[in-house]
């Protein structure tokens, strides 16, 4: 046998080789006298591939250049075979299939006139269609004699799985933890007095984490301002200070959030991140306080009051 190939678009390895007819045997084109080409489409596909049919076309070409010859074309389209190549048969098996191998085919023979022939094998889908996994396979050029069977080997070559990988890393992240609250000067004070209230909050993860302060129900002062804030390993420390300008019981509220990097590198609270992933989860730690604040007497009032409240 002879190997001679045909890398068309890089796709097609053909085998041809000469068997020689054998007379009485009952097999139409193997008959003294008669040619016969022998075609057998290997498509290398798997479970998911689209090719149900093969369309052979057989172009008569000269052997040599400016040869007379009468034209012949030739079309024609056969299923998939059911069984796999090499399938247990010794002239497939490691040539070039290898034995443990198991690849869809599909197979035509043609009887022909003795000549030269272009031979092209197109992967078709149920409906007709050209495959869209699986390449057409080539041959050119292959010689046909008086009385032989010539073979001719292809292979279609087809798309590979698509695959990628993921690779997913999960990270597990607590809540901050509120340590310990500092009125300064007292949780007491007078109207018209200056409150400092200092707040110092861990993150057991280490990251960097935000404060809120609100004031609850009736406000007494304008917003808590901060004047400070200041982190020390896994802890910070952030104050404010506010002016109450009524006496009364009031409530203030801090929440302590902690913080991870957006894509843009701007810090985001865990908690919003995961609001807008689909994650109801929290992430922060919350505690609400109050404030004693006493008429002062000097103001011309009457005696301190504090008028207790809920928070």
């Amino acid at each position: 046998m002879k190997l001679h190939h045909s890398m068309t678009f890089g796709l097609a390895l053909a085998l041809a080789g000469c068997i020689g007819a054998h007379e009485g045997s009952g097999t139409e084109g193997s008959r003294t006298g008669e040619t016969g080409l022998s075609i057998a489409a290997a498509a290398n596909i798997g479970d998911t591939a689209d090719v149900v049919l093969m369309q052979y076309s057989i172009d008569r070409i000269a052997c040599e250049d400016g040869a007379k010859i009468d034209p012949l074309n030739r079309t024609i389209t056969v299923r998939v075979e059911n069984m796999l190549l090499p399938g247990g048969i010794p002239a497939f098996e490691n040539s070039p299939l290898d034995k443990s191998s198991a690849h869809p085919f599909a197979d035509h023979f043609e009887v022909v006139p003795a000549g030269c022939y272009n031979i092209t094998a197109t992967p078709l889908t149920e409906d007709g269609d050209h495959s869209a996994d699986c390449a057409a396979a080539r041959a050119q050029g292959v010689q046909v004699k008086d009385g032989e069977t010539t073979e001719v080997y292809l292979i279609s070559q087809c798309k590979g799985t698509a695959v990628g990988a993921l690779d997913t890393t999960v990270a597990l992240n607590r809540p901050p933890t509120i340590e310990r609250l500092n009125y300064n000067p007292s949780k007491f004070i007078n109207t018209g007095d200056t409150e400092v209230i200092c707040v110092t909050a861990s993150d057991p993860n280490g990251d960097p984490v935000e404060f809120t302060w609100a004031q609850v129900g009736v406000a007494v002062s304008d917003t808590p301002v901060v004047i400070a804030s200041q982190r020390n390993g896994n802890s910070t420390t952030e104050c404010v200070e506010l002016v109450p300008t009524a006496p009364g019981t009031f409530w203030f509220e801090v929440k302590i959030y902690d913080l991870l990097h957006e894509e843009n590198n701007d810090l985001i609270a865990y908690e919003q991140w995961l609001r807008v992933h689909g994650y109801p989860n929290d992430s922060h730690d919350l505690l609400r306080f109050p404030l004693y604040v006493a008429q002062r007497l000097d103001s011309g009032g009457s005696d301190p009051v504090i008028e207790p409240s809920e928070p």
